[in-house]
């Protein structure tokens, strides 16, 4: 299997640098200049959960795809909002029999049906940590697993040869529901967005019950789209769907002891000392916080409000958590509890949510 990955980051970064490590043909398509440079002169340098290494792997930029032409398999691990110009790229240089490997968080499904098709697409859904720290330099996280499914359930040839290649990096599991896999993440990780809004340590946002509360309300407005569209949710290893239902209905028991051991069990590989971790918390925290650039946490709404509108299910906690994160981003507002705060009110309709605070 001839593979090229798009995106050198975080999550194409290590997992193409690895399966090159084991000797497959594969190329990293990289559009930062200096990343690719960095690559091709010195290799991958990686630290963090996985040891130190330098590993040898080809990096090609956007401008030179045409050499590695004509693409077999594509794993495409860029951010939400880079999905649809990464695939206009890559389209001329596809034939009918390219598979398309979408390797992202969020819902990027509306995006590949459209340009390439659900018939040359494979669903992957990635659940280990990493960033990119620098020109040719990753640190590899949260050691997990990845999930991979056609688009129709089926277990087919192609699906068994990405796993193959993909258990390179971390164990990959094929699944015939990856939608309740990727829906699942996807209505987790709106939680997951509302830790970037404030600045309390990672695992701490939602200690007191009513931050509980939020998250339990942002994660199940997703919930009701989801199971308006038939979706089987999808338990993983920190998060569970029936602890939110049941908070939702003001059983908050089963969601405290969920959040007590789920943050421990994420982070436990961090006990051990003998790496200083650049990245805490999500990517969309490390992207917003310490990198100081645009997160992919706004990019995931367009999906959301097509999605909602095609089930009659409203948003409006969700909707207003996407405002303060423009804001953020922005640099209008800083992130801080009193955001928590803005949005528990919001849910209270003691007051309506500021468009601006300072």
């Amino acid at each position: 299997m001839r593979m090229a990955v798009v995106g050198a980051g975080g999550i194409g970064g290590l997992i193409g640098s690895w399966m090159a490590r084991a000797g497959c043909d594969v190329t990293l398509i990289e559009r930062w200049r200096d990343h690719a440079e960095s690559i091709n002169q010195e290799g991958m340098r990686v630290d963090g959960a996985r040891g130190v290494h330098q590993i040898k792997v080809r990096a090609i930029t956007p401008d030179e795809i045409a050499s590695i032409a004509t693409l077999e398999t594509v794993v495409v691990a860029v951010k939400t909002q880079d999905t649809k110009g990464a695939l206009e790229q890559l389209l001329p240089y596809s034939t009918a029999q390219t598979t398309f490997v979408s390797m992202q968080a969020g819902y990027n499904a509306l995006a590949f049906e459209r340009l390439v098709g659900a018939d040359r697409t494979i669903v992957g859904n990635p659940h280990f940590g990493g960033a990119l720290v620098g020109p040719g330099y990753l640190e590899a996280g949260f050691p997990n697993y990845i999930w991979i499914g056609e688009w129709d359930g089926a277990i087919t040839s192609r699906l068994r040869q990405l796993q193959i290649a993909l258990n390179h990096w971390t164990p990959t599991y094929m699944t015939d529901d990856i939608w309740g896999v990727v829906w699942s993440k996807f209505c987790f990780g709106f939680q997951t967005i509302c830790t970037s809004i404030t600045d309390r340590r990672p695992g701490t946002e939602f200690v007191e019950p009513q931050y509980k509360a939020l998250a339990a309300g942002l994660v199940s407005e997703a919930i009701r789209v989801a199971d308006a569209l038939d979706v089987n949710l999808v338990g993983f290893d920190f998060f569970d769907p029936d602890p939110y239902r049941m908070a939702e209905a003001g059983n908050f028991d089963g969601l405290a002891l969920w959040m007590r051991q789920a943050w421990p069990r994420h982070e436990v590989f961090r006990a051990h000392g003998f790496h200083s971790f650049r990245k805490t918390g999500s990517g969309m925290r490390f992207d917003m916080l310490h990198r100081k650039q645009k997160s992919e946490s706004t990019a995931r709404m367009p999906a959301l409000r097509e999605l909602s509108r095609r089930t009659g299910v409203r948003t409006p906690l969700i909707d207003a958590l996407m405002r303060l994160v423009t804001e953020i981003e922005a640099g209008r507002r800083k992130p801080q509890q009193a955001n928590l705060d803005a949005l528990i009110a919001l849910m209270s309709r003691e007051t309506p949510l500021l468009e601006h605070e300072p």
